[in-house]
């Protein structure tokens, strides 16, 4: 082992520690849990902070095999973690793992990446808690969608799956309700509200992941992301309202208040994974595509097109059919440049060649009406 690094042949007494550390208490403060031990060493800090995570001892074991490959791949380049940048991650995932036999060496594909890329933003999580400066490239990763294949085509849901999606959604909050489950089904609710605004209101995961009680004008069924931080105003359609205010309630019960304007809209869950230690009380951008992608999959949605880009490209075309220019597109997307919005315009025309127009979803005359009255 050299300048903590873990080479294969030292895996087993890793694997080791980690049982090891599993059958004693929890110690108060960590020896290599500091800045300096995760950049000097960063494997044997990985792997002490593994110990104490809630996951099985064979998770364990995968994780500890995948960082050491990272971490051997970025000592080539002659980084550290805290050199470490979004890019980076692109290029070590497009990489062959020489460790594999030729034949079966390949770039890393679908679940491996996504595993990568949620792993790595945790461990960023928790240096820029320890010190670290600058953004976290595993969550900006996920942000760009890096865990994915890329150069995918522009996608859209049918009106058949957006039809069944609205559905899914609408029968989940009336079933909650009806069963009176309350507090106890709180992520049910915040999972249906989130999948709801990144259909009705063409969200990006990086825009929902920071979005706060007072970017949310319930009365104009508005989002203002025209704070410092965003750029635009995304009117929420109708159909996004109603599971909304259910989750907004069911928060505002939760913290036994009224919610203030810095309070976070989609609250992570801290009670389990590394989410106990974890200081901010947003959800991670991997946690909101893996939600995602499980209630799309429940309305039927699958596949590569089970994501959030999906959604956000299918309110793009919500509101082409309901006549938007180029101009409205921009300002209800936040889309910098008036060629993007005729790029959306044309990817929809060709998907939609033989498809009839859209009118279930959206008020009849323009998709900046709402038809949806708070409630009493």
């Amino acid at each position: 082992m050299l300048n903590g690094m873990i080479t294969p042949s030292h895996l087993p007494l890793a694997i080791h520690a980690i049982k090891r550390q599993r059958m004693k208490k929890m110690q108060p403060a960590d020896l290599f849990d500091s800045l300096n031990s995760w950049l000097d060493a960063p494997q044997i800090a990985y792997a002490s902070w593994l110990s104490r995570q809630p996951y099985a001892a064979s998770t364990k074991t995968v994780y500890i095999a995948m960082f050491t490959r990272f971490c051997e791949w970025l000592g080539e380049q002659g980084k550290r973690l805290d050199r470490c940048e979004k890019d980076d991650l692109r290029r070590f995932l497009d990489t062959a793992n020489p460790n594999l036999p030729e034949s079966r060496r390949r770039p890393q594909t679908g679940r491996q990446r996504q595993q990568y890329v949620r792993q790595l933003e945790r461990v960023f999580v928790h240096l820029n808690a320890l010190g670290l400066a600058g953004l976290n490239p595993g969550r900006e990763a996920a942000y760009d969608r890096v865990g994915q294949n890329k150069d995918k085509p522009t996608r859209f849901l049918s009106d058949k799956e957006r039809g069944a999606v609205v559905q899914t959604i609408e029968q989940a909050v009336t079933r909650l309700e009806l069963e009176g489950r309350g507090l106890e089904a709180w992520l049910e609710y915040r999972d249906l509200a989130l999948v709801a605004l990144l259909l009705g209101a063409g969200l990006k995961v990086s825009h929902v992941e920071r979005l706060t009680l007072n970017c949310i004008d319930l009365t104009e069924a508005r989002v203002d992301l025209s704070l410092p931080r965003y750029t635009h105003r995304a009117r929420i359609m109708p159909f996004a309202m109603a599971p909304l205010r259910a989750w907004l309630l069911i928060q505002a019960k939760r913290k036994g208040k009224e919610m203030n304007g810095a309070d976070p809209i989609f609250e992570g869950d801290r009670s389990v994974g590394y989410g106990r230690t974890a200081k901010s009380l947003f959800m991670h951008a991997s946690s909101i595509h893996r939600r995602t992608q499980r209630c799309l999959e429940a309305a039927g949605v699958t596949g590569d097109r089970a994501c959030a880009q999906t959604l956000r490209n299918t309110y793009a075309a919500l509101l082409i059919d309901a006549g938007a220019s180029d101009a409205e597109l921009g300002d209800f997307m936040g889309l910098k440049a008036s060629v993007t919005s005729t790029r959306l315009r044309q990817a929809y025309a060709q998907s939609q060649v033989s498809q009839e127009s859209v009118t279930s979803a959206l008020p009849a005359a323009h998709p900046l009406q709402n038809t949806d009255q708070p409630r009493e």
